[in-house]
């Protein structure tokens, strides 16, 4: 999935695999005019550094800080810890104008970790896009059964996932993985999980006389 509309042809070709698009408008803290401008001036040609974004557009800190930090600007830069540093720099010069040239023995930035970049993305967009929470999660339960295997289980099982956001039409919630997602409806006595949070769930797959399959959540654990 790509975090938000990309700016830079450095982005392109994109990946064969489906991608979810994400308009500017998700951007926390991006005021409509700043998308607006920034929409226009890349019609007239694609942004080749981060210098020459804040130099045609006219941008508020905050705004250049969660444009990088959501993956909008991942174009622009080896990564989004050295695009973050060199927005500081610019900051501190006071225009990218004064920046007149840089220093060949700054020390090296070391990348943003994935964790820090699921913090972002759930901060700044509302999801995760270039993480998936389960990323994280060490060490990996050898005993979980996947999601698009559970219409073949019998008896208890073990799953791990995170709940999704939205509601099902009935009772329960979307529990996804990285491949899948089915619905969970858990025991009276379990509170819902919040989303995102890595889970490993004890259960059992139930299915009625009409076709309508579930997990049965009978445990809840945060990973």
């Amino acid at each position: 999935p790509v975090p938000a509309e990309f700016l830079s042809a450095k982005a392109s070709p994109l990946a064969k695999s489906p991608i979810l698009w994400m308009g500017l408008g998700q951007i926390r803290d991006l005021r409509r005019n700043s998308a607006r401008q920034i929409i226009a001036s890349r019609s007239e040609r694609h942004f080749d550094s981060l210098e020459d974004l804040l130099e045609r557009v006219p941008l508020q800190i905050r705004e250049v800080t969660h444009l990088i930090q959501c993956g909008a600007l991942d174009g622009l830069g080896p990564d989004r810890a050295t695009l973050l540093a060199e927005a500081e720099d610019i900051r501190r010069a006071g225009s990218t104008r004064q920046m007149a040239f840089a220093f060949n023995d700054e020390p090296d930035i070391p990348s943003e970790t994935f964790a820090e970049r699921l913090d972002w993305e759930r901060y700044i967009l509302g999801r995760p896009v270039s993480v998936h929470p389960l990323d994280l999660v060490e060490p990996q339960i050898v005993d979980a059964v996947p999601l698009r295997d559970l219409a073949g289980t019998h008896g208890p099982v073990t799953v791990t996932g995170v709940r999704l956001p939205g509601w099902t039409g009935g009772p329960g919630y979307f529990l996804g993985d990285q491949k899948t997602f089915v619905v969970a409806r858990p025991d009276e006595s379990l509170e819902s999980p919040q989303a995102w949070i890595p889970l490993k769930i004890r259960g059992r797959w139930l299915s009625d006389e009409w076709g309508t399959q579930w997990l049965k959540v009978e445990t809840i654990e945060p990973i």
